[in-house]
């Protein structure tokens, strides 16, 4: 399973809570999960080789790493936020950290009466315990006992001394005697004071003092307790949050302590981690700047100030049981840099630092987004983040930080934090569009998290663009209803989607070109019949397909496509064809104005609710008896011209009973083809008005005025084409069915019928045939005439012939216009 599925399976674990309360609680086990998947994708990398490429394992190894920390820093921040709005403490954003009248009993007491008024200073504790333990690793010194063994020894032999060793073997004998110490105590007083400093970078100070008591060095040991805050067990509380101590810890005089402490670290001959470990545990900046090595570093210098401001002000504010000693006759050390005012004053300085590899530090993705959760400032970041989006090409997008500030903003949301709601949605969208292009299995459970006047749309364009076979197709439609999306809507938008992106020109009859039931459809025609499917997904969406299939079947047959008709009825489901909608149909033909027929449905409304609904069953009944019959009609001109040839004056046998099986068929097929044409075409006055139900009021309705002009060019294509191809029917079967031919001549009456009123559309010009096809139909009637006549002719040989074979005319051809 690849991260991106990862991170969805952790979503749907904790779907379904979304905006149900501020929990401090509810953001741990889904951030947990989140910093797994980096923690697992970190670990795989370590242990893949990557011998020949070392720069790319480097830059992917310090991604997973960021990754993984900005879940950690947004599981600590977000708990301690969750809770204090839970909690309804609104006042550490005053960061009022003054005492209220109580007395304090000791500095511990009154460190932890602030950490429970100021949730800003519970923030920055949590940020500086993040930095703290998600700093790199480092190799401490190794532990030596005897303190200072190589300059005792050389000060025992008191002839081997060295004018630049000094000759006392105390703390402070380098500083007094402006000498050094013995090479080999310098080397590891050197690394030992750095190792001192990692470990308070990384907020080991027990470590550190553990390791110089260890070394011999007690009293640098001492020097790091200073920094512990004075507690009493006997005064304290019982109900003070920590651990109690069985006795007296601390520093009384801590004050005084970070006084000398201040003034060490200012001192330029001591050794600069010497300085900056003393720095640090005063809570000076101007030191500790000087070994930092990145953003990381100098955060937690300032941050560590901060915090240790904050302290001194609430110790020296409060009303304590003892009078600690007084540092103002000491006078102040100088400091280059003042304890900022708050972390955003803090992060806009790095980002405008003098050093360059710290700006481009501050910079990096994953810091910026870092930073705006370090100060409250997601909010701002994802409208930031959104118009980025916007304007990125998609090449351009960092795909694992699009991911992460996707789900950062979801758990957010679920967790009741307020975000700008058009921002979400615009990231989301941009993840939802990647995840089209390789887990479109995950798509659905993401658009569910859109807001749902968004829903729909976002859906529907993924599916726009799916051309997977069909049950690939309705998995996807199905996944969309698991998630709680309106699968109904989404199948309708999609084929909308389609059917527009393929829309026929109002003038198609302008290309009109008869197809032949063998020819291929077009790859746009096959899509457009794709998009259909969309809507036969789920039964209960048949009556608004029934719409949607009578619109797009009178398109193809408005271009001939007679072929990408038959396609797209074919395509329907088998149950596509409701009983109900039969029955109804055949109910409105008793009782209108022509006899029925059989077939399918309507549109938004069910069937019958609206008269107007039913004539849609009755249009596509007699569209697809129109395909049925051109279908038909090929199958009987193929019967046909597989008639036995006469060649000899004498048949076989054999011969004589081919031609006897042929005529059977032939007789079969003829009879069938004309009952087709006859009953389900022209005596149903196809897709006239009435003979569609359609009710009268609807003429004067706009949204059927389309409507109804694509039924009149129909109308006037394909009544005349039918007509020529009946005639076909019965004069080329003659032979067979010798009464045919005088029922292709009948077909005059029919056509004068006024009922019927077929002569107007074999009047009227069309495209394809500028001067109408009504004098071709008399050149067939003429055919047809001469023909009877002809044969008369012959059963009378001893009359005069009427006519020669020449002047039996040739029925009048058909202009194509493409």
């Amino acid at each position: 399973m690849d991260v991106v599925a990862k991170f969805a399976a952790v979503v749907d674990a904790h779907s379904g809570r979304e905006g149900a309360g501020l929990d401090s609680d509810a953001s741990t086990p889904q951030t947990r999960a989140y910093r797994q998947v980096a923690k697992q994708q970190l670990e795989a990398l370590r242990d893949e080789c990557f011998a020949a490429r070392g720069e790319q394992r480097q830059s992917s190894e310090a991604h997973w790493k960021a990754e993984s920390n900005t879940w950690d820093l947004v599981e600590r921040l977000y708990k301690l936020r969750a809770q204090a709005l839970a909690e309804s403490q609104d006042d550490d954003m005053s960061d009022s950290d003054s005492g209220q009248g109580a007395v304090a009993t000791t500095d511990y007491v009154a460190v932890q009466e602030l950490m429970g008024r100021s949730n800003l200073l519970a923030e920055y504790m949590e940020v500086k315990r993040w930095l703290e333990e998600t700093a790199p690793e480092f190799q401490a010194v190794e532990t030596r006992k005897g303190y200072l063994f190589y300059t005792r020894r050389g000060i025992a032999r008191s002839g081997a001394r060295d004018s630049r060793i000094v000759t006392e073997a105390d703390p402070d004998a380098t500083s007094r005697q402006r000498r050094e110490l013995a090479p080999e105590d310098a080397e590891y007083s050197a690394g030992l004071v750095r190792t001192l400093y990692e470990y308070v970078r990384r907020g080991r100070v027990n470590n550190a003092i553990d390791l110089c008591v260890e070394s011999d060095e007690a009293w640098r040991a001492a020097t790091l307790k200073g920094s512990l805050v004075w507690r009493d067990p006997v005064l304290e509380p019982s109900d003070i949050p920590g651990t109690r101590p069985p006795h007296t810890a601390g520093n009384i005089n801590r004050a005084l302590w970070k006084h000398a402490c201040a003034a060490l670290a200012a001192d330029e001959a001591n050794d600069v981690f010497e300085r900056a470990l003393y720095a640090a545990l005063s809570g000076r900046i101007d030191e500790v700047a000087l070994v930092c090595e990145g953003w990381d570093d100098y955060l937690w210098a300032h941050v560590n100030a901060l915090i240790e401001a904050r302290v001194d002000r609430a110790i020296l504010d409060s009303d304590l049981l003892y009078t600690p000693a007084q540092t103002a006759a000491l006078g102040h050390v100088p400091s280059r840099y003042l304890p900022a005012r708050d972390l955003s004053q803090v992060i806009d300085a790095l980002a405008c630092h003098d050093s360059p590899a710290l700006r481009y530090a501050a910079a990096e993705p994953f810091r910026r987004l870092q930073s705006a959760i370090i100060v409250d400032g997601f909010p701002s970041y994802l409208d930031e983040y959104a118009q980025h989006l916007r304007a990125a090409e998609p090449t351009d997008m960092d795909v694992d930080l699009l991911r992460v500030v996707v789900h950062i903003a979801l758990l957010l949301r679920r967790l009741g934090f307020t975000l700008p709601s058009d921002a979400v949605a615009d990231v989301l969208e941009s993840y939802i569009d990647l995840l089209t292009r390789s887990n479109r299995h995950l798509v659905a459970a993401y658009v569910a998290h859109l807001p749902p006047s968004r829903q729909t749309e976002a859906y529907a364009l993924f599916l726009r663009g799916v051309e997977d076979p069909l049950p690939v197709r309705m998995q996807l439609l199905v996944l969309a209803e698991t998630h709680g999306l309106d699968a109904d809507a989404i199948a309708k938008l999609t084929a909308q989607l389609v059917l527009s992106k393929h829309a026929t020109q109002r003038t198609a009859a302008a290309v009109y070109a008869l197809a032949e039931p063998i020819e291929h459809t077009s790859d746009a025609e096959s899509e457009l019949i794709r998009a259909i499917e969309w809507i036969t997904a789920f039964p209960r969406l048949y009556d608004y397909a029934l719409v949607e299939v009578c619109n797009l079947a009178r398109q193809f047959l408005l271009s001939g496509r007679t072929n990408a008709a038959a396609k797209l009825f074919n395509s329907l489901p088998d149950d596509f064809v409701q009983s109900e909608w039969i029955a109804k149909a055949r109910l409105d033909s008793a009782a209108s104005y022509s006899p029925g027929s059989s077939v399918n449905g309507p549109s938004l409304a069910p069937i019958g609710a609206l008269p107007e609904a039913m004539s849609h069953v009755h249009e596509y009944i007699q569209m697809l008896s129109l395909c049925d019959a051109y279908h038909y009609y090929s199958t009987w001109a193929e019967a046909m011209c597989k008639r036995p040839a006469n060649s000899a004056s004498q048949l076989s046998a054999r011969m004589q009973a081919q031609c006897l099986e042929w005529k059977e068929r032939a007789v079969q097929t003829t009879n069938h083809a004309i009952l087709m044409f006859r009953s389900r075409l022209i005596d149903v006055d196809w897709l006239s008005p009435q003979s569609l139900c359609i009710p009268a009021n609807s003429f004067s309705d706009h949204s059927q005025t389309s409507r109804l002009e694509e039924l009149s060019r129909l109308r006037e294509l394909y009544i005349p084409e039918t007509v020529f191809r009946l005639h076909s029917i019965l004069f080329d079967s003659r032979d067979i069915l010798p009464q045919n031919l005088k029922r292709s001549l009948d077909l005059a009456q029919l056509v004068a019928d006024e009922s019927l009123g077929i002569y107007h559309q074999l009047a009227k010009p069309t495209v394809a045939y500028p001067l109408g096809r009504l004098a071709a139909f008399l050149g067939l009637m003429r055919r047809s005439a001469f023909e009877i006549l002809r044969i008369q002719q012959l059963s009378q040989p001893d009359k005069p012939p009427l006519l020669a074979d020449s002047a039996i005319p040739t029925p009048v051809g058909r202009r194509t216009v493409a």
